[in-house]
């Protein structure tokens, strides 16, 4: 079973933003009339329109604030969810999938650490269970070791990823339909140095092979491009558990991932912070 850590509101304080009293207290009386030991609300659907609206109702345009909020309200409804760990289990998966698919990456590594519970405060099987729920985040969070791939690029060129000699690697899933990721890849192509800083490997949702080459050279994108005809079930798609597009990774010469940035301004913000140029 993996070590359950206790995480504190040191996090909250990372993300810049910390609750006021006032929305403590609306977070708490929010899930004043649920009984977390009442076992048939999970998966009904007045359970999950509640988590819905709950963690909706922190959207006011600010993404960090979103972020920081959110984490906050987590931990009010998972310490709530712990009296019964079958209704801990399914908030917690819920809201995995949840911001997982948003992108929201912040958010779910601040899940992957089991929040409100302290080790020793659960059973092993329950701590199994959990576990098989964050398997697959647990792979791909900040700091893990990312999944080594090895394939053939869209123009012929063979590659393996832990055969890269480069000082980072930007690992980008988009789709060749998604304006944003068209600007994502624009952004990350004029700013950064990928002849010796970075190294740029994609993998792209298309209908074709001829689709992502003729959209990567208009993009005029260096690096190296794969397509796979089982799109969302290919083996990278599944290996970094990729359940939105654009989602990126940033690598160092290790293959660790230290980054994964939303946009281009959380990208810039890590750039930053490691006086990294671009």
């Amino acid at each position: 079973m993996k070590k359950i850590i206790h995480i504190t509101l040191l996090l909250v304080f990372a993300l810049s933003v910390i609750p006021t009293k006032a929305q403590d207290k609306k977070m708490l009386e929010y899930w004043e009339d649920v009984d977390f030991n009442d076992t048939t609300l999970i998966s009904s659907k007045t359970m999950s329109d509640k988590l819905i609206d709950f963690f909706f109702s922190f959207t006011d345009g600010d993404e960090q604030r979103f972020d920081s909020l959110s984490v906050a309200g987590l931990g009010v409804v998972l310490d709530k969810a712990k009296v019964n760990m079958r209704m801990y289990e399914y908030i917690l998966e819920f809201a995995l999938n949840g911001y997982s698919a948003m992108g929201r990456y912040r958010v779910t590594d601040y899940l992957l650490n089991y929040p409100q519970l302290a080790e020793g405060e659960i059973t092993m099987e329950e701590g199994l269970r959990l576990d098989s729920i964050t398997e697959p985040y647990q792979k791909v969070k900040v700091g893990a070791l990312a999944p080594d791939y090895t394939g053939v690029t869209v123009d012929g060129k063979q590659y393996s990823l832990y055969s890269s000699q480069a000082k980072h690697v930007i690992l980008v899933f988009w789709s060749t339909d998604c304006e944003y990721c068209h600007e994502y890849l624009v952004q990350i192509r004029k700013h950064l140095d990928l002849k010796s800083d970075f190294e740029l490997v994609t993998f792209a949702l298309a209908d074709n092979q001829d689709e992502v080459t003729k959209t990567v050279k208009k993009m005029r994108l260096p690096g190296y491009h794969f397509y796979d005809d089982l799109r969302w079930d290919s083996k990278a798609f599944l290996d970094y558990h990729i359940t939105s597009t654009p989602t990126v990774f940033v690598l160092d010469e290790n293959k660790n991932i230290v980054c994964k940035p939303y946009d281009w301004h959380e990208l810039k913000e890590w750039l930053k912070s490691y006086n990294i140029s671009y």
